[in-house]
């Protein structure tokens, strides 16, 4: 186990007690080491079971005099329904539902899939993957085939690609790489999101095609996110890389730490942030920083996969900071949610998701 010092405890327990500390280039800095990251996040969880513990014990009260209303309106109805059996036989229709269809929940696949040339994708039962390692001499003699890994809402995946690049595959992604490289350049075609971590070679840059996004790096730490037109960015952890956008053809280079991300339009916006927002996913936690809800509700929809609803459009960019396991339950991520006392959230019929004021 991990001893940690004083100063570490406390920078941890600093960013979390007031979130604005986060952006501080002491933060950053500290951050940016996997056992810094680590131990920031394992007290976010412990944050988020002590929350959840608070919110139980005042539920079991809250319950108690839910149960004594409910007995009492129910006797009330009862009687109602004996002396006014004309007013219930003329109760108009309920109203139609005007919530917005916000997110849409399917069931088109469940398993994660491994898709290799032409033929049929087969279920891959394991997390974690390694494709062939070996660099054949004669590359006639050794066909070389493109794979592609696809993950369903609610998994991810781990794969090691033939060069020793590792990479996460985020929920509802598809990854499409060859079985080993040659030539030039190591090129692979994302939709979705994943996190990379680049094997190192100085001849051979490494190049993650999105929509309309290229990233080229040589060897590095980076995300990329490319969800949507409106769900574009790469975040850069360590090194060097090169965002390019095919459509103005302009290219920007990153520095560690810094995100960029582009508007409709595709103007691209580089921004300094705290990068363990951005890769805690690969942790198994959500993870937001003063995020707009709309984002945050974007992410539950695609992991849990839910239909979620929103009141109004109004609620959309309540801006939230948030955080928690991914293995925390549907019910517990929304009782965190309301937790934070800015929104109600409450699952409906057919488990469908409503966001309300407050």
């Amino acid at each position: 186990m991990t001893e940690y010092s004083e100063k570490d405890l406390d920078i941890a327990l600093n960013a979390i007690q007031d979130p604005n500390t986060r952006n501080s280039e002491e933060f950053k800095t500290w951050i940016s080491k996997t056992e810094n990251k680590e131990l920031f996040i394992e007290l976010m969880a412990q944050k988020e079971a002590i929350m959840r513990e608070k919110y139980l014990e005042k539920s079991s009260i809250k319950l108690k005099r839910k149960i004594i209303s409910l007995v009492a309106a129910a006797a009330a109805i009862l009687i109602s329904a004996i002396y006014l059996p004309d007013f219930f036989h003329h109760t108009p229709p309920q109203a139609v539902n005007k919530d917005i269809h916000f997110f849409t929940a399917n069931t088109s696949m469940n398993e994660v899939t491994l898709e290799v040339g032409k033929s049929s994708p087969v279920v891959i039962k394991d997390s974690f993957m390694v494709v062939n390692a070996s660099h054949p001499q004669n590359t006639a003699e050794n066909k070389i085939e493109y794979q592609t890994i696809t993950t369903p809402r609610g998994k991810d995946f781990h794969l090691t690609l033939s060069d020793g690049t590792k990479v996460w595959i985020n929920t509802e992604s598809c990854l499409k790489y060859p079985s080993m490289f040659t030539g030039k350049e190591r090129r692979v075609i994302l939709k979705g999101e994943a996190y990379f971590e680049v094997a190192h070679n100085n001849k051979c840059p490494f190049i993650v095609c999105t929509e309309d996004i290229e990233t080229k790096v040589l060897g590095t730490k980076f995300n990329v996110c490319s969800y949507s037109k409106e769900q574009r960015n790469i975040t850069l952890v360590e090194g060097k890389v090169e965002v390019s956008n095919n459509v103005s053809k302009e290219a920007k280079l990153l520095l560690p730490g810094q995100n960029i991300s582009y508007d409709i339009e595709g103007k691209p916006i580089i921004s300094n942030v705290n990068t363990a927002a951005y890769t805690a996913w690969t942790e198994g936690m959500f993870y937001f920083e003063d995020k707009p809800l709309k984002e945050i509700m974007n992410t539950i929809g695609r992991w849990y996969n839910v239909d979620i609803y929103f009141e109004n459009e109004d609620l959309y960019n309540i801006t939230l900071n948030f955080w928690a396991s991914r293995k925390t339950s549907i019910n517990d991520a929304i009782t965190l949610l309301n937790e934070l006392g800015k929104v109600n959230i409450y699952i409906g019929k057919d488990n469908k998701i409503i966001v309300n004021k407050k």
